[in-house]
């Protein structure tokens, strides 16, 4: 069944005969829209304006000599190396991937240390001072195993060891490489070859003496293809011969900045002010690029066609790059079409697009607004070789350029002719169905037809039965009168009849046979059981759930189709199989209109899609296999911990799949990374998506994001791999890059820990089976104490009585000593009193004495008196008194006074008194009395006693004698 249906879907495509009948007469200029440009501003990359040269790495990043350094772009973000602070005006990429730069005054190369940051070596710097005098390097080529400079002055070779100059001994111009040979231009003598040491003039070279060369390209195996500034192009193989340009556009006032050949054997030149011109081989226009088309800048430096045959274009304001290889271009504003695209139609040499603006002509490579139609345009229709325009506003004969009304019914979606009665033709409106017919060499309004009332924007007839499509509704089976001017039977299909659901129900025509979509996908009706069933030959292709917003079948079997969630072309197979192709449409899914979305054939190369601003051209034939898959690569590695620490930062990792960074030993304090990735597929834009997995600590890959960074925090101990991997907006996945890393472990989980764990286990073990066996030990003896104890317990009750007895006699006797002690210390109390108040009476008497002495005249009273006081200052000393006193004081003080001498032999009598005295707790006024000295003697003597006893100022002289 499935090999019928589609047997029948691809009957009637004669492949062979639809394509000489397409390729004939067509034009592939003529209807090719604007490429993608995408334009990079000063602010953008935040360098200078003006770029010179481009070169592109193996990863695919671009690398651009621009006036303020050499600026690298790797599809996401931008950054820029100085360079000394020089103008960069030429680079080259080595064989040893080294960056060979030349700029103002300067030349040399950037190569990437262990952690790939990229570091400038300068080998002008190492040149001897008379061979310093350039000015601008403008040129740096490769060849063999040599890296030239190429400057006005002489010429610098590099062997990766020694730098040599070649002087021609006069003033050279731009140099050239062609054919892994080096030429150079000398102003006023022409093209010369630079053979080793020596400047060898070519053949009739002289021609260019008064010509500035731009560049010298390879034509064909014979000839050169020579571009000059302001005098034109010149093909040479020996004998000069003007290029002549095929095209009114030209002229050599635009002046030829520099050239070169595309892959596809293209010629592009970069104009001062002209901007860009790509011509074939024949000198025939193909492209002129401007700032009408899209260009920020007409003035164009350098042209470089990167990896995916994009053209980088170095602008003296700026950076684009532009696709002009790419299947898709983009009508628009630009070319003078406004408003967004729903209709068009291709009819002998004249396009016509229908926008909610209006409908436009393109006719001899110009658009053109038809007047008169302003306003929504629902679709454009061939019938007998004239247009038809279904308007909002009503229907239109398009004539002579202009517009004739030929009904006011608004709402005209779409015709379709009687399949029985062909004069007649049903239209559907907003309020139901209209009757036109063709008559008299036109189509005019008949009537409306009764009966039917819904919009009626898609319908498609099955013999004389009509089927109309509703947006939430279902699909209406209608049976129109004889005359068509009534319909006489209605039918509503929805979820009742086998429908998903009410909503998004469409119908189309395929190669005669009727495919319905809704909601869930497609769906045939079986006129027996009189309901709607599933078509498993499509539901398979697309899956289940699909939702399709328009259909459109080319003559080869090619069904372009618009679903929800992407757009794409179903192409048939051998034996009958269909194959679903979508991935290069991805590019302009962002692009299409989806209000009313519809994809039109024009014929079988010229594809347009309805779009946002416009439409969207697809040329099959330029839908190739991309050669050049994308590449992945590390931005930059960053450990985390304790420290941070940039392990890598983009450049030195090599370019092939599955590159993988050496393996790197962390310890567990850094168990943190930071990852951060790019690709740079630059047709992809924006819509470049990644995937990672980290090995031994995800199980699969993470789903696909747009994030280029990942970080991983506090990894346990282990081996880890860490993959990422790149997909383009053309759903092209890219090999892995991998970065391997061990985390060591923490001290504690380490194999010294684990091996002090084992022996501690082993000794905890060994010490437990020790204490078990001490423990039955413990047991037995206990068991033999126990019965010692019962014997013992008697005789330690007695022995508790008479310890008893002799405590409480020691305690009797400890008391009596107290007591004892108590009334000798207040015997020396009383003794220490009672010499207070006698020492106190002795110098009151004194004291009197020797007033009276003061007082009499009398020698002999005074010579008595004198006496008495010598006496009493001898009772005072009381030497007699202090023996007895001293005595019992080491008896109550444990020999304090005995060891106080023998620890201090060097304190006086009086300063053993003194110390005797403050033990006893005397206040100063009793010492004072006591020693027969004043307060201020009895402070001063304090001195002297701390100073003998070493005592320091926070140590109490009272505290230190009552411990002793």
């Amino acid at each position: 069944m499935r090999n019928r249906l589609l047997g029948l879907l691809l009957i009637g495509y004669s492949v062979f005969a639809t394509i000489f009948q397409e390729v004939k007469g067509q034009n592939l200029k003529e209807f090719q829209g604007l490429p993608f440009i995408t334009n990079h501003e000063a602010l953008t990359y935040h360098a200078g304006i003006q770029n010179f040269d481009i070169i592109q790495d193996d990863l695919g990043r671009i690398f651009v000599a621009n006036n303020l350094g050499l600026l690298e772009f790797d599809g996401k973000s931008w950054a820029r190396y100085g360079l000394n602070n020089t103008k960069v005006r030429s680079a080259f990429l080595g064989s040893d991937k080294k960056i060979y730069v030349g700029s103002q005054a300067d030349f040399g190369f950037l190569s990437h240390d262990g952690q790939g940051n990229l570091a400038y070596t300068s080998l002008a710097d190492s040149l001897p001072k008379g061979l310093r005098d350039f000015d601008e390097t403008w040129r740096v080529f490769g060849m063999d195993k040599f890296i030239y400079f190429c400057t006005f002055t002489r010429i610098y070779v590099y062997d990766g060891k020694v730098l040599r100059a070649l002087d021609p001994g006069r003033r050279m111009d731009i140099s050239f490489q062609v054919d892994n040979q080096l030429y150079t231009q000398i102003p006023g003598e022409g093209l010369f070859q630079v053979n080793s040491d020596r400047f060898e003039p070519i053949r009739n070279g002289d021609f260019f003496k008064d010509k500035r060369v731009s560049n010298i390209l390879s034509y064909d195996r014979d000839r050169w293809l020579i571009t000059t500034f302001s005098h034109g192009i010149f093909l040479y193989d020996g004998e000069v011969r003007p290029f002549q340009i095929e095209s009114g556009e030209w002229k050599n006032e635009f002046l030829i900045n520099y050239s070169t050949r595309l892959r596809n054997g293209s010629i592009a030149l970069a104009t001062q002010n002209a901007g860009l011109f790509v011509l074939d081989k024949e000198g025939n226009l193909l492209d002129h690029l401007d700032k009408d088309s899209g260009l920020q800048d007409l003035t164009i430096n350098f042209i470089f066609e990167d990896s995916q045959s994009g053209l980088w274009l170095a602008m003296n304001n700026g950076l684009a790059r532009v696709e002009l290889s790419s299947p898709f271009s983009v009508i628009d504003d630009r070319m003078g079409l406004t408003g967004a695209g729903y209709a068009a139609l291709k009819l002998d040499d004249v396009i016509y697009l229908g926008t909610n603006n209006g409908l436009f002509l393109w006719k001899n490579g110009k658009i053109s607004f038809v007047k008169g139609t302003e306003g929504q345009v629902y679709s454009i229709q061939e019938v007998r070789g004239k247009v038809v325009l279904n308007h909002h506003n009503g229907t239109f004969l398009i004539e002579n350029d202009g517009a004739v009304q030929i009904s006011s019914v608004q709402g005209a979606w779409i015709l379709k002719q009687h399949p029985k009665q062909s004069d007649y033709y049903i239209q559907g409106t907003y309020t139901g169905l209209s009757l036109l017919k063709w008559q008299n060499g036109s189509l005019s309004f008949v009537k409306k037809i009764k009966g039917f009332g819904e919009s009626s924007r898609v319908m498609e007839f099955e013999d004389t039965t009509l089927w109309v499509a509703h947006g939430y509704k279902g699909v209406f089976k209608l049976k129109l009168s004889d005359d068509l001017s009534e319909v006489v039977e209605t039918k509503l299909y929805n979820s009742a009849q086998g429908f998903p659901n009410n909503d998004l129900i469409n119908v189309f025509k395929v190669n005669s046979r009727l495919l319905f979509t809704a909601n869930g996908g497609f769906y045939g009706y079986a006129s027996e059981e009189d309901r709607f069933s599933p078509l498993s030959e499509f539901n398979d292709l697309f899956g289940y759930g699909t939702v399709v917003a328009d259909l459109e079948p080319d003559e080869l079997g090619n069904i372009y189709f618009i679903e929800q969630s992407r757009l794409g072309v179903i192409k048939p197979q051998q034996n009958h199989q269909l194959s679903l192709n979508y991935s290069s449409f991805n590019k302009v899914k962002r692009l299409w209109n989806d209000d009313l979305a519809n994809v039109i054939v024009l014929d079988n190369q010229n594809i347009l899609i309805g779009g946002k601003q416009g439409f969207i051209h697809y040329h099959p034939s330029l839908d190739l296999p991309r050669a050049d898959g994308p590449k992945v690569f590390f931005r930059q590695i960053r450990n985390q911990g304790k420290e941070s620490q940039v392990i890598f930062s983009g450049h030195g990792l090599s370019n092939q799949p599955n590159a993988t960074l050496e393996e790197t030993t962390f310890s567990y304090s850094q168990n943190s990374f930071f990852f951060e990735f790019g690709s740079a597929h630059f047709e992809s834009g924006e819509e470049i998506h990644y995937q990672y997995l980290l090995e031994n600590y995800e199980e699969e890959w993470s789903p696909w994001t747009s994030e280029i960074k990942k970080e991983y925090t506090n990894l346990r101990e282990g081996d880890y791999v860490f993959k990422v991997r790149s997909k383009t907006v053309f759903d092209e996945v890219s090999p892995p890059v991998e970065f391997r890393f061990t985390v060591k472990p923490p001290i504690y989980r380490s194999v010294f820990a684990y091996a002090v764990y084992a022996f501690s286990l082993f000794a905890f073990l060994f010490v437990g089976f020790k204490w078990l066996d001490r423990r039955h030990k413990k047991q037995t003896l206990k068991l033999e104490q126990e019965k010692d104890l019962e014997l013992r317990q008697k005789d330690d009750v007695i022995e508790t009585i008479t310890l008893q007895s002799e405590q409480e006699i020691m305690r009797l006797k400890n008391d009596q000593l107290q007591s004892q002690i108590e009334f000798k210390n207040q015997e020396l109390t009383s003794s220490a009193m009672n010499l207070i108040q006698k020492n106190k009476l002795l110098n009151t008497i004194k004291g009197s004495l020797k007033n009276l002495m003061e007082e009499n005249k009398s020698n002999e009273l005074n010579a008595q008196l004198s006496r008495l006081v010598r006496s009493i200052d001898k009772d005072l000393e009381g030497v007699e008194d202090w023996s007895a006193f001293a005595e019992s004081f080491d008896q109550v003080h444990g020999r304090f006074i005995t060891r106080l001498k023998e620890k201090f032999p060097e304190l006086t009598p009086q300063e053993i008194k003194f110390s005797a005295y403050i033990r006893m707790n005397l206040n100063t006024k009793e010492i004072a009395n006591l020693l027969g000295i004043s307060v201020r003697g009895v402070e001063i003597g304090r001195y002297r006693v701390r100073k003998k006893l070493g005592l320091a100022r926070q140590d109490s002289l009272s505290d230190f004698l009552l411990r002793f």
